[in-house]
C-alpha cells in the first residue's frame, strides 16, 4: 500500500503554553478511502527521516492556519516555512504533493502568487470552470459543485502555475504546476459526508500517476 505523508495544523493552547499540532480526523480517513495508508508528519521532528525509513510516495498539505503573508502570526510562519521545505523537497524527488485550501495557498504563494480578500466563498458551494489546458480537465468536469470555505484567494498567480479551475466570478479555485506534479484545489473533499466518489478518485489517480 503506498504511504501518503499528511501536514497538520499549529494550534496555540489558550489556558497554559503549549503548542499543539492538529489533524481533522477526515483527512487520514480520506487518504485511506482512496487507498492509501496516512502517515502523519510531526513539525518537530525533520521530515526527511520519514520519506527515507518509510518510503513515502506522495504529500497531502492540509487546511488550517491562515498564511503569514495575509495574517501575520509566528504559527502561520513556522506552517509556511515547513511546507515550503516540503515542496522543495517534492520537486527535487520527483514526489507528487497535492494541496487542499490552505495547501493550495502555500503552492501558490511558494511560487511567487499573492493574495487577495474576497467575500461569498464561505459555506457555499460553486460550479467549476475548467481550464481546457489543464491537466486534470476531463476529472475535474467531473466532479460537479464543489464546496467552498475561505476568506483569501488567488490575485496574481506566480511563474510556471496554471489555474486549472474557476468558480463562476473567476476565483482560483485549482492550480496546477505545468512541470512537476503539483496540485492544489480550494475546496474541502474531507468536508463531504460521505465522501463524493469523484474527489476520491480524482486524489487516487493523482497519487497513483495516472496523469504522469
Amino acid at each position: 500500500m503506498k504511504k501518503i505523508a499528511i501536514t497538520q495544523r499549529l494550534i496555540a493552547n489558550s489556558s497554559y503554553h503549549e503548542t499543539r499540532e492538529a489533524l481533522d480526523i477526515q483527512y487520514s480517513k480520506l487518504i485511506h478511502a482512496a487507498g492509501f495508508l496516512p502517515i502523519i508528519l510531526p513539525y518537530e521532528v525533520d521530515f526527511k527521516e520519514y520519506f527515507s525509513e518509510c518510503t513515502i510516495d506522495g504529500i497531502l498539505l492540509t487546511g488550517g492556519n491562515d498564511l503569514n503573508s495575509v495574517n501575520e502570526d509566528s504559527l502561520s510562519k513556522q506552517r509556511d516555512e515547513y511546507e515550503k521545505a516540503l515542496i522543495k523537497f517534492a520537486v527535487e524527488n520527483s514526489i507528487p504533493l497535492f494541496g487542499i485550501c490552505r495547501g493550495l495557498q502555500v503552492i501558490a504563494e511558494y511560487f511567487g502568487s499573492d493574495f487577495k480578500k474576497t467575500t461569498g466563498h464561505v459555506a457555499v458551494r460553486h460550479n467549476l470552470n475548467i481550464n481546457e489546458d489543464s491537466h486534470y480537465a476531463k476529472d475535474l468536469k467531473a466532479l460537479g459543485a464543489v464546496n467552498s470555505f475561505h476568506n483569501y484567494a488567488i490575485d496574481t498567480l506566480g511563474k510556471g502555475l496554471l489555474p486549472s479551475a474557476t468558480s463562476p466570478d473567476g476565483i482560483i479555485k485549482a492550480v496546477e504546476h505545468i512541470k512537476y506534479a503539483l496540485f492544489g484545489q480550494m475546496w474541502h473533499t474531507e468536508r463531504e459526508s460521505p465522501f463524493k466518489k469523484e474527489e476520491v478518485a480524482f486524489i487516487q489517480k493523482f497519487f497513483n500517476g495516472n496523469y504522469r
